[in-house]
C-alpha cells in the first residue's frame, strides 16, 4: 500500500464526523412523552362520556354491559365487553370520517365495505361467512328444534341487496356468492325446521324498490313480498297489498351505509303498511323499557336521523304484541332489524307475537317458551348478520 493511499485514509478518517448518540435525558422525555399518550388514552376511553347513537354509522352503539359472575362465564358478557370498548373509542366518529375522506380521495368505488353502485343504490359487501359461528348457530337451532318437537319451527335468512341486485355494483366487484351459502346451510337444519327460502321471490322483483339505496334494510315493500312466501310456507292466508292503506311517511331517509361510506346518493322514501281492517288492532309493550303503545311505530323517530327506527322504535331485548288475532297461537321470533318492518303483516295471524333480539336477550329462554306456552318459532335474520351473529346460539343454549 502506498503511502499516499495511507495518508488519505488517515485524512478521511479524521473528517468523519462521530454519530451523535441519543442523550438519556432526551429517552427519557421521550419516554415520558409515550407513557402520557397512552395514560391519556387510556383516561379518556374510561372516564370519558359513553355516547349511545353514532351520527357517522347512523346506528345505536354498544353500551356498558351489566357483570354478574354468571355472564361472566357463560361468554356473552366479554363478547359484548369488547364490543363496548370499540364502539366507545375515544373520537371514534373523527377516524371513521378520515377514513371515508381518504377513501373519497383516492377515488375507491367501494369505502368501509360499502359499494358505490349503479343508479345511486350503496350495496354493504359480503364477506365469507365466519364458519365457526354459522355452525355453532345451526346446532343451536336444530337442538332447540329437537327439545321443542311439538313447536312449529321456520327460519327465513332474507338475502341483502348485494345478493338481489348483483347487476348494480361496479365493474369487477368482487362477490361472493350468498345465495349458495344459505342453500348449504339450509341443508344442515333439523327436519323441524322449514327453511323459507325467498331468493326466488325477491329476484322475480328486482326491478321494484325492494331495498334502500342509502341503507342496508329491506323496504316495508321487500319485506312484504318475503312475508306472502313465509305465508305460504306456514301455510296461512296472506294478505294482498289491497289490504292495506300504504302511507308515506318520509321523504328524507339517509341510512347507515351512506353515513359508513361517506358517499352520497338519493334519499330514500319508508313507507308504512296500515291494515285496512279496523279490528287489526295491537298493543305494543316494551318489557325492558316498561311502556305499552297501541302502535308498532314510533313517529317520534321521524324526527331523528335513523328514521328506519320508525318500525318499533328500534331493536329491543324483548318486544311482546298482543293482537285482536281470534288465532289462539303465539308465534316468538328470534330477530334482528329486519324484521322490524316485517311484524306488520303477521299481527292477523296470531294473537300474541314474542320478538327476541338475542343480542341484548339474557333472560332464560326456556322460561319463556314455557310461560308463554310457544306455538310457533320464527328466525328471521339477513344473511350479513346472521353469518357473522354470536348471540344466537348463547340464547338458545341458556348459556
Amino acid at each position: 500500500m502506498t503511502e499516499a493511499y495511507k495518508t488519505k485514509s488517515r485524512n478521511t478518517s479524521k473528517n468523519k464526523k462521530p454519530k451523535k448518540k441519543l442523550g438519556k435525558k432526551y429517552c427519557i422525555s421521550l419516554s415520558a412523552l409515550f407513557i402520557c399518550y397512552i395514560v391519556f388514552f387510556v383516561a379518556v376511553n374510561t372516564l370519558g362520556e359513553k355516547k349511545t347513537f353514532s351520527e357517522t354509522e347512523n346506528r345505536v352503539l354498544q353500551s356498558k354491559p351489566t357483570f354478574s359472575v354468571e355472564k361472566l362465564f357463560e361468554g356473552r358478557y366479554i363478547s359484548k365487553y369488547e364490543k363496548y370498548k370499540v364502539d366507545q373509542f375515544f373520537n371514534r366518529d373523527f377516524w371513521i370520517d378520515v377514513k371515508v375522506k381518504t377513501d373519497k380521495l383516492l377515488l375507491k368505488k367501494s369505502s368501509n365495505g360499502v359499494y358505490l353502485g349503479k343508479d345511486g343504490y350503496l350495496l354493504e359487501d359480503f364477506e365469507k361467512p365466519n364458519e365457526e359461528n354459522v355452525s355453532k348457530n345451526l346446532k343451536a337451532i336444530s337442538d332447540f328444534s329437537n327439545k321443542y318437537k311439538d313447536v312449529k319451527q321456520y327460519m327465513l335468512i332474507s338475502p341483502t341487496a348485494v345478493s338481489i341486485l348483483r347487476d348494480k355494483l361496479p365493474l369487477a366487484a368482487p362477490v361472493i356468492d350468498q345465495q349458495k351459502y344459505l342453500d348449504e346451510y339450509s341443508k344442515k337444519l333439523d327436519s323441524n325446521v322449514t327453511f323459507v327460502d325467498t331468493y326466488a321471490t325477491l329476484l322475480e322483483h328486482k326491478r321494484e324498490d325492494l331495498y334502500y339505496k342509502s341503507d342496508h334494510h329491506w323496504t316495508t315493500l321487500g319485506a312484504f313480498y318475503s312475508y306472502q312466501k313465509l305465508a305460504e310456507d306456514m301455510e296461512l292466508s296472506s294478505k294482498d297489498s289491497d289490504d292495506y292503506d300504504i302511507e308515506l311517511v318520509s321523504n328524507s331517509f339517509e341510512g347507515a351505509l351512506a353515513s359508513e361510506s361517506g358517499y352520497k346518493t338519493d334519499l330514500d322514501k319508508i313507507k308504512v303498511y296500515i291494515p285496512k281492517d279496523e279490528n287489526d288492532q295491537v298493543v305494543v309493550n316494551y318489557e325492558e323499557e316498561q311502556k305499552k303503545t297501541a302502535t308498532l311505530y314510533d313517529s317520534e323517530k321521524l324526527e331523528q336521523k335513523d328514521k328506519y327506527q320508525v318500525f318499533l322504535g328500534g331493536n329491543h331485548p324483548i318486544v311482546k304484541i298482543d293482537t285482536t288475532s281470534d288465532s289462539g297461537k303465539t308465534l316468538l321470533i328470534f330477530k334482528d332489524s329486519y324484521a322490524n318492518c316485517f311484524i306488520q303483516f303477521l299481527t292477523t295471524h296470531f294473537s300474541k307475537i314474542i320478538l327476541v333480539d338475542p343480542r341484548y336477550y339474557y333472560e332464560d329462554i326456556d322460561e319463556l317458551m314455557k310461560n308463554e306456552d310457544v306455538d310457533e318459532v320464527l328466525y328471521l335474520y339477513n344473511a350479513n348478520t346472521f353469518f357473522s351473529d354470536t348471540s344466537l346460539a348463547p340464547v338458545l343454549n341458556n348459556e
